[in-house]
């Protein structure tokens, strides 16, 4: 039988770095990795070089899909800490090895929004100066999401190696998408270039950009980065159209969990070592206890308006917008022996994220609409993003 482009068999090695085979039945064996060009050491070492020099250009994306990952477990990977640059590529690297080709959707739209860091500073101070605007005059508030100048790169894309059984499945869960995030219908894909004929000019806009550069995506090392790398594997483009070796990249979920978990730790060490006034013992009896430490501390119920309290203490002027609006007054709360604080439940989405720090109902379904929205939210992070940027930014490992 012809075997047609893109067609798999059981004897079909579609990848440079694993193997595997398709419709099995019994329990697969991942293949072993094979040599890259460069060792992830190797790839850490050179991007370390160019670390000296501050990113010029930041380019956020996002992608739609015909869905998600199949038989994804990653689970574990909201635990990892991720405190060194070479971790990002480590685990990337693994996940695109470990992931089989069939398992991964196909891209339906992708879009690229490429800003100079210049532009990008000047936008944070601006950003600060309408959040102090906003608190002083709450009456008439200027807006947060207004329009980012940046250069573009949005295309819609044709998934021509699906087969007829995956768009009939696919045409399936859009139509019962209560969501509506399946947007880009069989009929609207079929009008559109290939991913194999849109590629290459992505990797054009990436090189005429200033560099070095930066990607960053939304969970991108749990999704967007494995797609991609997918579609290029699918497309036998990774050979010759792979992310430019000075493109580096950083995950904005990421990016902000450590800020937040680094704030909320250095907050919890002030309110242990500022000696705040005890608290008299009929006070605390008439308290409600809310939780028993394992110190043995007594945890009562927040008091904001206390003349003692840790907020009043804190220069709120050298937040940036995101610890202003995520760091909660009411989550500092009185003990026995002074006060703690408790972070709560604060959600790390994008649509979470950017209600919260932009503002506005998140209603958000387009690959420009998500990058727009993620250019946003890391603005309202302000230095943070950038000084978690220069920290932790990788090597993409293809």
């Amino acid at each position: 039988m012809l075997k047609l482009p893109g067609m798999f068999t059981p004897n079909t090695t579609p990848s440079k770095i694993a193997t595997w085979t398709v419709n099995e039945t019994t329990p697969r064996k991942r293949g072993p990795p094979l040599a890259l060009t460069a060792s992830p050491t190797k790839q850490i070492q050179k991007r370390s070089a160019f670390s000296r020099e501050l990113f010029k250009t930041y380019i956020f994306f996002d992608l739609e899909c015909t869905g998600l990952i199949k038989n994804d477990d990653t689970r574990n990977l909201q635990n990892r800490p991720f405190e060194r640059s070479e971790e990002h590529y480590n685990i990337l690297n693994q996940l695109c090895i470990e992931t089989r080709k069939d398992e991964l959707p196909y891209i339906t739209e992708m879009s690229f929004m490429a800003i100079s860091s210049e532009t990008f500073d000047d936008l944070k101070a601006e950003r600060m100066k309408n959040l102090k605007w906003n608190e002083e005059n709450p009456d008439n508030q200027k807006d947060m999401a207004k329009y980012i100048p940046a250069n573009t790169h949005t295309r819609q894309i044709n998934p021509v190696l699906m087969s007829d059984g995956e768009w009939a499945s696919y045409e399936r869960f859009r139509l019962a998408d209560r969501r509506g995030v399946l947007v880009h219908s069989k009929k609207d894909c079929q009008r559109n270039n290939s991913f194999k004929e849109e590629w290459p000019a992505v990797i054009q806009f990436f090189n005429s950009l200033p560099k070095p550069a930066l990607l960053i995506g939304h969970n991108a090392i749990k999704y967007d980065f494995r797609v991609i790398y997918g579609e290029l594997q699918r497309n036998d483009l990774l050979e010759d159209y792979g992310i430019p070796p000075d493109v580096y990249f950083v995950d904005s979920y990421w990016m902000a969990k450590k800020v937040e978990e680094t704030i909320v730790k250095e907050l919890v060490t002030v309110c242990k070592y500022i000696k705040f006034p005890k608290i008299p013992k009929a006070e605390v009896d008439d308290v409600q206890i809310l939780a028993e430490e394992s110190c043995n501390e007594t945890i009562l119920e927040p008091s904001t308006s206390a003349d003692d309290h840790p907020a009043n203490i804190l220069d709120w002027d050298k937040f940036s917008v995101s610890l202003r609006k995520r760091i909660r007054k009411e989550g500092f709360v009185r003990t026995t022996n002074g006060w703690t604080y408790k972070h709560g439940d604060n959600k790390f989405g994008l649509s979470s994220l950017y209600e919260q720090l932009v503002g506005g109902k998140y209603s958000a379904h387009y690959a420009q609409q998500d990058t727009e929205a993620l250019m946003h939210v890391c603005l309202s992070y302000g230095n943070e993003f950038t000084q978690y940027a220069n920290e932790h930014a990788s090597a993409v490992p293809f």
